[in-house]
């Protein structure tokens, strides 16, 4: 998954990289062109002046005049040269050095009389053009050696994308600089959903940048509607709750009355009504698990097993029981605080009515899950029923007496949470052993 940054980065390379390409070629070609320009217009003036130089001897014929040409043509392999035709007859520059200069071969360069050759392996512009003197025609060759200029050009060049470069990472880094300032207002945001995720706070804090603020605005109306939606939905299953008592307790009455009566199928209706009253209160049990966390929502552990725990001392008074506690300070419950009391109130109800006097509980969390272990002195499950308990699942039959009481509604609360639930034999205790696990985040997976 690339980021903002990355991608804007990319982009930026990409982009510059092509703009910087085509300059650079543009650059190159346009000062090559200049370049041939100004050699070319120097071959033209040199080409009148070598015409100025043919002349007409009475006594020897045709012949060139070295003295009215330029001394570079006189220096052997100098890089200047010259050649004249005059009725068939070549006259050639002492630079030449017994060479010719090419005439039909080279490459066009887009300029008149001007082509592009390679002489004595050397780049060489030529210039040729035929005139008229005295009535002749008088074919002037001129050429000029232009490897110089190219090694300038292609240092020039070499410079050039050396600058190109050392901007180009400039221009990158101050863009570094420019998206992270720009993208700050991003960071915070993220810095906040996290927070909200581990329930550091309840809701986005306030941006002041136009772009973000609805981002911000729709992620605090959900987390809102989310608690509103939770709290209709618990307050309509308490109203249901309610509602059905009323139906099913004059229904109990009129058993009753029918029982008095000595009725037979009294007892069949009544078993029935039961059945009903227990499907109606487990169905209501799952219905209020909220199965997930709220944003900005942190249940520490520690602070509502105090509360359990007093409330199981009063109740199991005669027992005097003793709890060890080992609980980490930053455990705490991923989701609803009715959810936690109603998981380890049935479990810790379980340990402290088979208990013969000591429970031991344990809450640690990590970067991945909260692990709660609860042991207790009793005389435990045997392995098999154990494991029979466990592959029932959800639909474990609540009406069983001893650590049957309240399984489906632990086993749905740790499904709804994707979490583990295991049953084993506390190996100091010598009772039965519950051990839950819950992800930190529903979607992460525990593993096995």
């Amino acid at each position: 998954m690339k980021s903002i940054q990355s991608r804007l980065n990319v982009n930026f390379i990409v982009v510059t990289l092509l703009l910087f390409t085509l300059f650079w070629v543009g650059q190159s070609w346009f000062l090559r062109q200049m370049a041939y320009d100004f050699v070319a217009t120097r071959l033209s003036s040199d080409a009148y002046t070598v015409l100025r130089a043919v002349e007409m001897d009475v006594d020897a014929g045709w012949r060139i005049n070295v003295d009215n040409t330029s001394s570079v043509y006189q220096q052997p392999m100098s890089g200047h040269y010259f050649q004249v035709a005059v009725d068939d007859q070549w006259f050639f520059s002492r630079s030449l050095w017994d060479g010719q200069i090419p005439t039909e071969e080279g490459q066009n360069i887009g300029q008149e009389n001007i082509r592009l050759i390679q002489q004595n392996d050397k780049p060489t512009l030529v210039y040729a053009k035929t005139f008229m003197k005295q009535g002749r025609e008088i074919q002037v060759v001129l050429a000029e050696d232009i490897s110089r200029i190219e090694a300038s050009l292609k240092q020039l060049g070499w410079l050039l994308a050396g600058l190109g470069i050392i901007g180009l990472m400039i221009l990158l880094i101050l863009q570094i600089v420019i998206i992270r300032r720009g993208l700050a207002a991003l960071t915070d945001v993220k810095e906040d959903v996290q927070r909200l995720k581990t329930g550091d706070v309840r809701q986005l804090s306030v941006t002041h940048t136009a772009e973000i603020e609805p981002l911000v605005t729709e992620i605090n109306y959900l987390v809102q509607n989310m608690e509103l939606r939770l709290q209709r939905s618990r307050n309509a299953v308490g109203n249901l709750a309610h509602a059905a008592k009323t139906p099913l307790t004059v229904i109990d009455r009129h058993i009753d009355n029918l029982l008095e009566q000595g009725v037979d199928e009294g007892l069949s209706i009544k078993e029935q009504s039961q059945r009903l009253r227990e499907m109606i209160e487990r169905e209501l049990t799952r219905a209020r698990i909220a199965g997930a966390a709220l944003p900005g929502q942190r249940i520490y552990v520690g602070d509502e097993l105090e509360k359990l725990i007093r409330t199981l001392k009063a109740i199991y008074r005669e027992k005097a029981l003793v709890f060890e506690l080992d609980i980490s300070a930053k455990s705490y419950f991923p989701g609803e605080r009715d959810d936690l009391v109603e998981l380890m109130g049935n479990v810790l109800d379980n340990a402290s009515k088979w208990a013969n006097s000591r429970i031991r509980i344990k809450a640690h969390m990590d970067e991945h899950c909260l692990e709660l272990i609860i042991e207790d002195d009793g005389p435990g499950i045997a392995a098999d029923t154990r494991q029979r308990l466990m592959n029932r699942g959800e639909r474990l039959d609540e009406s069983t007496n001893g650590h049957g009481l309240g399984m489906s509604i632990i086993s749905e609360i740790v499904r709804q949470y994707q979490g583990r639930f295991m049953l084993g034999s506390s190996a100091q205790l010598g009772g039965l052993e519950v051990q839950v696990m819950l992800p930190r985040q529903v979607n992460l997976q525990l593993q096995a």
